[in-house]
């Protein structure tokens, strides 16, 4: 299995040296490179969740076919709680809620919460965009490797854009909600006028 520590640990070095020579060069402030470092570290975590491990050696992946392991796509919304609502709630039904709806609701928030932040001119509709475009570039990465493998190692599934997009959203809400404060705290990045 190819992990996703490698990969991450090359996001992260990287942004950190582009960010930290804009720093010392003084084309951002150290508000903004903070940001833009935490920015890196959840783009990093968000393709380690959703895209690794990923697995590369022929005889895993033979095995996993052999044995039907693979996930199906879903393209039904919300069959996820037919998931939830066939299974014993307790066992079963619990950890899918949580794993499915919550994580993905959570896996998003902060794509919604931290644009407003690092671009102050963006438009509400753009960010909007930005988090469902996201997520299908997701789904569509985990859909055409299952192609490419072999078999579905992870699957596309209509639920987890619904969820991931409502993360987006309610990041942007949380944003909002949190402008005064943000700006009372001189927490914003300045809107830099020409």
């Amino acid at each position: 299995m190819l992990t996703a520590l490698y990969p991450s640990i090359f996001i992260i070095l990287l942004s950190l040296f582009l960010f930290l020579f804009l720093l010392f060069r003084k084309k951002i402030s150290i508000l903004k490179f903070i940001y833009l470092l935490l920015f890196s570290i959840y783009i990093s975590s968000l393709i380690s969740i959703t895209i690794f491990p990923f697995p590369f050696q022929k005889e895993l992946i033979d095995l996993m076919i052999e044995d039907k392991l693979g996930y199906k796509h879903n393209f039904i919304p919300f069959y996820i709680f037919t998931n939830i609502v066939g299974s014993d709630f307790m066992e079963y039904g619990l950890g899918i809620l949580i794993r499915q709806v919550i994580g993905n609701i959570i896996l998003f928030m902060p794509l919604g919460f931290l644009l407003p932040i690092l671009f102050p001119t963006i438009k509400v509709k753009r960010i909007f965009m930005i988090g469902l475009v996201t997520s299908i570039l997701i789904e569509a990465i985990q859909g055409t490797s299952g192609y490419f493998i072999g078999y579905n190692y992870r699957a596309v599934d209509i639920d987890d854009l619904i969820f991931n997009f409502t993360g987006t959203v309610i990041g942007v809400l949380i944003f909002k909600s949190m402008y005064k404060l943000l700006k009372n705290e001189n927490l914003l990045l300045v809107k830099k006028t020409v």
